[in-house]
């Protein structure tokens, strides 16, 4: 059957990353909001005579761009962004409650992860402000220190009056399934095989065709960003790619468009 020569595309692509040495497969993007290609060469010109016009053009520095944006994040991706690995083991993470005192004490959610001081122990104001800090002391605190005993932490009697609050940090214990990625200042983001499948129509038989766009070689840059914010749509996680040479070969990307009826 013939395959469309002339296609309309709304469709953005699902991207699927390969490792270029091992060819395992690294990352795959379902969710894109958008997925784009754009193609660019520098072009310089001979000019003399009258009016000194350009007679000839030479081109060179051909480019080709890759952008894609997620709907959500992936922990694999940010660790590609970041040229690192996601690191998944029980680690300490830093925690904080704020108690109510009571009898000169208070009782944390959660058993800190060492013994001993306290990130950081001071009074919480009604008008949501911090107040002075306590110092730690092993036992027996006079003014201006506290004691901790397992999930208690303990003031000078005549220090907090029951019903003030404290704002307290330590460190606890996450689980064995937390997942770490490490900005680290010695890497960055690598090169990978990409492939970026997506539908065209055919503008006669309104048929749909499959488009897969290769690039053996697509350098990851390393400049991105994570927004935050209470409001608005949610964040995004972008993505920019550049395709880069290979040796042995022209070709910066391929693009095949197909009939997946005709697939043997």
């Amino acid at each position: 059957m013939a395959v469309t020569n002339r296609w309309a595309i709304r469709d953005v692509a699902t991207a699927s990353f390969f490792d270029q040495v091992t060819k395992k497969l690294k990352a795959r993007l379902d969710t894109l909001k958008q997925s784009g290609l754009e193609n660019t060469s520098d072009t310089v010109y001979t000019q003399g005579g009258s009016g000194n016009p350009k007679t000839v053009g030479f081109s060179g520095n051909r480019a080709a761009k890759f952008t894609l944006q997620d709907a959500h994040f992936t922990n694999g991706l940010i660790a590609m962004l970041l040229g690192t690995e996601v690191i998944t083991a029980a680690t300490p993470v830093r925690t904080n409650d704020i108690p109510t005192v009571t009898g000169g004490a208070v009782t944390l959610q959660h058993t800190p992860s060492s013994t001993g001081k306290l990130i950081s122990v001071n009074k919480y104001l009604p008008d949501g402000t911090i107040g002075e800090s306590f110092d730690y002391k092993s036992s027996s605190p006079s003014t201006g220190e506290y004691s901790i005993t397992g999930k208690t932490v303990t003031f000078a009697s005549s220090d907090i009056a029951d019903g003030e609050k404290v704002i307290v940090y330590y460190n606890t214990m996450a689980g064995p399934d937390t997942k770490g990625i490490k900005a680290q200042t010695n890497r960055f983001a690598g090169s990978y095989e990409l492939v970026l499948d997506v539908l065209v129509r055919d503008i006669l038989t309104k048929k749909d065709y499959a488009a897969q766009i290769t690039i053996p070689s697509a350098k990851i840059e390393d400049n991105w960003s994570m927004a935050m914010a209470p409001d608005g749509d949610p964040a995004v996680q972008d993505i920019a790619m550049e395709a880069l040479a290979v040796p042995g070969s022209k070709d910066l990307y391929t693009m095949y468009i197909f009939d997946e009826a005709d697939f043997t």
